[in-house]
């Protein structure tokens, strides 16, 4: 009887000592999750509003990335309808290794995409002779990207231009606005639109003068699988030109954001939005 209970003794603190282990082995497989590094340089990323947009239009963008400590935002420029450019800085003559920002406005924000592209240029070329840049990276929403792409199609060889390394456009209308929801997304990543605009032919024949060594993040919005667009901008306009940039040999991703925080007004502030155009631009 003593050795029996004895032996019952054992098989209890085995029972407890098991028990009580247990919760510390499965915890020692849980790791914890590895943040990604971020590539800090002075290279400034230009944020540009779209059609009638502002200088508030790209703050909540810039503010969530500056507190991600992903950059840190150094420069306003605004470009009047004349050309007239104003800068607001602390920066003396050059900028700092922390990812710069710099918020671009023009003070016609419902002028064409033409205009938009002039500005841009007028901004470009105060960046490289008064801060020699020699790279910057933009991130356009709207119309800020078609015009942005016009931009580098028309005078990216000149001289006085910095080279636009990496270009995000949020939910740019490319293709203009034609819906065609009987094309998916596959199909027009593969083929580009079925129905090409205007717009969409004037990139089409201007492309050869892309840098060589740019890459781009095309973002669209998806609010609904009937709709096949943002609301405002469909799928075959956001994403008209990835078919085209492959084909001449473009590093190239896109993202679509679903769901009804993928309308085209929210796009600019949608959390996974901003989350994609940090990875993509430094890590």
């Amino acid at each position: 009887m003593k050795k029996l209970k004895q032996l019952m003794l054992i098989g209890i603190c085995l029972l407890v000592y098991t028990g009580c282990s247990t919760p510390e082995k499965s915890s020692q497989k849980i790791e914890s999750k590895k943040e990604e590094s971020v590539s800090k340089s002075v290279i400034p990323t230009i944020f540009i509003h779209g059609y009638s947009g502002n200088h508030r239009t790209m703050n909540t963008m810039m503010k969530q990335l500056e507190k991600d400590d992903l950059m840190t935002q150094e420069m306003v420029m605004e470009v009047s309808e004349s050309g007239e450019l104003h800068v607001e800085t602390d920066l003396k003559g050059s900028f700092n290794n922390n990812n710069p920002g710099v918020r671009l406005v023009y003070s016609n924000s419902k002028s064409d995409q033409w205009h938009q592209a002039d500005w841009l240029k007028i901004a470009l070329t105060y960046l490289k002779t008064n801060y020699q840049v020699e790279a910057v990276n933009v991130v356009g929403y709207s119309m800020g990207g078609t015009s942005s792409l016009l931009n580098m199609e028309t005078y990216s060889q000149e001289e006085s231009q910095p080279v636009i390394k990496k270009l995000v456009a949020i939910g740019s209308p490319f293709n203009e606005f034609i819906d065609n929801n009987n094309q998916t997304e596959a199909t027009i990543l593969e083929q580009g639109p079925q129905v090409v605009s205007e717009q969409l032919a004037n990139y089409t024949d201007l492309v050869t003068g892309l840098p060589k060594e740019s890459s781009f993040l095309l973002i669209g919005g998806n609010v609904s699988e009937e709709e096949q667009g943002d609301g405002t901008v469909p799928l075959n306009s956001s994403l008209g030109i990835y078919h085209l940039l492959k084909n001449q040999g473009h590093e190239v991703s896109r993202y679509v954001v679903s769901g009804n925080q993928a309308s085209h007004g929210r796009l600019k502030n949608n959390s996974e939005v901003i989350e994609q155009v940090g990875k993509f631009l430094w890590k």
